[in-house]
């Protein structure tokens, strides 16, 4: 069972006791950042993976917190194709970090896709069903789209042996999934909001 702990001033979402998915520290006011960061290690959380590209907290929060464990994979969020070693370092990461009894948030800079796809990850590592995966995620954070879970999930079987079809399967599933709950991809929407 889940202890839910809801945050005032960060911008992070609970999905598991283990594991937590959101968006930066605030990048304007460092004053009101570190009471974010507070917060963060008051629910729990030590470890956290930033799926940034365009900046990193790393060394200013391993000052402030040494306790904390940080891994800054940085990614740019441009709706199209992740690094294979992006998932290979992010779910290695945080399947150790949980591993250790350590909870783990993977935040981006708004939390809506680089960030919850992580999440999304690292639940199908831990054996959640995929669509389980994005309903929780839905559920908890309505915001996020997960414009990676796609390839997520393809990288994800592929990487354990699973045979072509079950990948195809899967895949096609998640796209089910985006269409019977009004989530689409950034591109999707962006194309939508366009009229194209």
């Amino acid at each position: 069972m889940v202890t839910k702990k809801i945050l005032k001033l960060a911008n992070a979402t609970q999905l598991t006791n283990n594991l937590w998915i959101g968006g930066e520290l605030d990048q304007v006011n460092h004053e009101l950042a570190q009471r974010q960061l507070d917060e963060l290690i008051d629910a729990g959380i030590n470890s956290i993976i930033d799926c940034r590209m365009e900046c990193t907290d790393i060394d200013w929060v391993c000052e402030a917190k040494p306790e904390i464990d940080y891994l800054s994979i940085g990614v740019e969020d441009t709706g199209w194709f992740m690094p294979d070693h992006w998932f290979d370092d992010g779910i290695s990461y945080a399947l150790d970090q949980i591993g250790q009894g350590r909870v783990v948030v993977a935040h981006c800079q708004a939390g809506i896709n680089r960030g919850p796809t992580m999440g999304f990850l690292v639940l199908v590592a831990q054996g959640m069903d995929a669509i389980d995966a994005l309903n929780l995620i839905k559920k908890h954070r309505p915001i996020a789209r997960m414009a990676y879970a796609e390839q997520a999930i393809d990288w994800w079987l592929e990487s354990t042996g699973a045979p072509e079809d079950e990948v195809i399967a899967q895949i096609r599933r998640i796209k089910k999934w985006r269409v019977e709950n009004a989530v689409m991809r950034a591109t999707e929407a962006d194309k939508t909001w366009m009229g194209q």
